[in-house]
């Protein structure tokens, strides 16, 4: 009984601490520079290959990254910024691209794909038993 007891304890502190880290990670206000960073690591350097403008030492990811904490500091929300350097530089300039329009494939493709691999695998067909009383 005492088992019991202890481990329902464990599971409650346990459900009880998961829900405080959640609470404050969604619920909690973040700071200019963590937001900027934030939106830094979600727009992609023009002049490297894959990287965010947060990551890369080129000139043109820094003079990106001064703009985007000037519009973080100016009160602008993300969407805002996101908007604005996708009319300079298009629809290619985040790293991860909205759900929308020829986006969409892109995001739901993988799945497909997943889906097309889990089907292929459980349609196999087993070579079938030997009946009883018949040889091997």
């Amino acid at each position: 009984m005492k088992t019991d007891i202890r481990a329902l304890t464990g599971w409650a502190v346990t459900v009880v601490l998961i829900g405080i880290v959640a609470v404050g990670l969604f619920m909690g206000d973040t700071r200019p520079q963590d937001r900027a960073a934030s939106l830094g690591s979600a727009i992609k350097c023009p002049v490297c290959q894959g990287e965010a403008i947060i990551d890369s030492p080129s000139p043109t990811a820094q003079a990106m990254m001064d703009i985007v904490r000037e519009k973080v500091a100016a009160g602008e929300t993300d969407q805002q910024i996101f908007s604005y350097f996708q009319a300079r530089f298009g629809e290619g300039i985040l790293l991860d691209p909205p759900l929308a329009g020829t986006t969409l494939l892109v995001w739901i493709l993988p799945f497909l794909v997943a889906a097309g691999g889990v089907r292929l695998i459980l349609s196999r067909r087993r070579p079938a038993e030997p009946a009883h009383g018949e040889p091997s």
